[in-house]
C-alpha cells in the first residue's frame, strides 16, 4: 500500500468527486464492504446496469468466478468494456499493491459466468496480450480515468482481462 496517503487529485476530477473516491478507497476493507453491497444491489435491480444504469453511471457486470482456495463461486460487480462480443475488465483494486482476488480465481480457474442486467452466460476469462492491453488501455482511460491514475500509484500492472461469454447459465 505504498505511497497511497500522498495521491495526489488528478486534475480532472472535482474536490468533491476526488474526496469521495478517497473515501470509497481508504482501505481494501472499505472496498471489499461496497462491493458486497454493490453485487447486493445489482441482484434486488439489475435492470440497465449493463449500460450504465446503475449508480455509478458506468456499464457494469456481474462475475463469478470459483474461490482458488476456498472453492465457493465468488460474486464481484465489475465496470466494464465491451468490445465486440467480449467484455473487458481491469483489476485495478483503486491502485493498492495486490490483484484483486476475482484476478486470482479467474487465473486460477478461467471458467466463470457472467450477468448483464437479468441475463446470465457462462464464460471464459483470460488476460489480455501486450498488443490487445495496448490497444484496450486508450479505450478503458477514455472511459474511466481514475484506472490511468490509480496505475500510477504502483508499480503492480493492472491485470486487463478479456470476458468471452458463452451459453446461458
Amino acid at each position: 500500500m505504498s505511497g497511497r496517503e500522498s495521491i495526489q487529485k488528478p486534475d480532472f476530477m472535482s474536490d468533491e468527486d476526488w474526496a469521495t473516491i478517497q473515501d470509497q478507497t481508504s482501505s481494501i476493507d472499505r472496498i471489499r464492504s461496497d462491493g458486497k453491497a454493490d453485487v447486493e444491489a445489482y441482484l434486488a435491480d439489475p435492470a440497465g446496469r449493463s449500460t450504465g444504469g446503475g449508480p455509478s453511471g458506468l456499464p457494469t457486470l456481474l462475475l463469478t468466478s470459483i474461490g482458488r482456495k476456498s472453492g465457493k463461486e465468488r460474486t464481484v460487480a465489475l465496470v466494464f468494456l465491451q468490445d465486440g462480443d467480449e467484455m473487458v475488465v481491469v483489476g485495478s483494486l483503486a491502485g493498492y499493491d495486490a490483484h484483486p482476488a476475482w484476478c486470482l480465481n479467474v487465473t486460477a480457474n478461467s471458467n466463470c459466468w457472467l450477468q448483464l442486467d437479468d441475463r446470465k452466460m457462462k464464460a471464459v476469462a483470460r488476460n489480455a496480450s501486450d498488443a490487445e492491453r495496448k490497444a484496450l488501455w486508450p479505450k478503458l482511460d477514455a472511459m474511466f480515468p481514475v484506472w490511468s491514475h490509480f496505475q500510477k500509484q504502483t508499480d503492480r500492472p493492472f491485470p486487463i482481462v478479456i470476458l468471452t461469454p458463452g451459453a446461458a447459465a
